[in-house]
């Protein structure tokens, strides 16, 4: 009885220390994809084409990060990614059809 306690408490407090450990990863993947975002985003915004919606993402992100909500915010900060990074694409492809009246 007194092993299978031992057992029980071994186990009980491997799986704290890899929810932490697992809290931690998804803290600084949180961040790092929000501070990604943010850089391409700025980027995009200095060609002039920065796309509505991803400023809101990137907020929303910061904003659940702050709350300790990890896995929203991943979601949210990767989809800003996307975003910016798609915006910066579609300046590219599309910069020398672009006619200027002046």
């Amino acid at each position: 009885m007194k092993k299978l306690f031992i057992v029980f408490i071994l186990i009980f407090t491997t799986q704290f220390v890899l929810a932490e450990k697992t809290v931690n990863a998804n803290e600084q993947m949180s961040q790092t994809l929000i501070s990604k975002a943010k850089a391409a985003n700025d980027r995009a915004k200095k060609l002039k084409n920065e796309w509505r919606g991803t400023r809101k993402l990137i907020k929303k992100a910061k904003n659940l990060h702050k709350k300790k909500d990890y896995t929203k915010s991943i979601n949210l900060a990767t989809e800003a990614l996307n975003q910016a990074n798609m915006a910066i694409e579609q300046h590219n492809k599309q910069k020398n059809s672009y006619h200027y009246f002046e």
